[in-house]
């Protein structure tokens, strides 16, 4: 099992926009943190959105559609439990 913070090759975080949002969302309450004085609080950001995009644009993650698989491509469920 690989530990990870965020799973960045889940489906949802796919369009380019979402990575972009979420990414500048964190830069902008970076910046609101280190602004109010919670200089704390601003390194545990600056390190969240460092990981976060790592993760999001230099990974390596494919940024195409998901391959569609058929059914019959998939194999048959096992039945562990008898």
């Amino acid at each position: 099992m690989r530990w990870a913070l965020v799973d960045f090759g889940h489906a949802f975080y796919r369009p380019l926009i979402r990575r972009v949002i979420i990414l500048a969302l964190l830069l902008v309450w970076t910046a609101v943190e280190f602004y109010s004085g919670s200089t704390g609080w601003a390194v545990f950001f600056v390190a969240l959105s460092a990981y976060t995009g790592w993760g999001f644009f230099l990974s390596g993650q494919a940024d195409g559609p998901v391959a569609e698989t058929d059914a019959k491509d998939q194999a048959p469920p096992t039945d562990a439990g008898t």
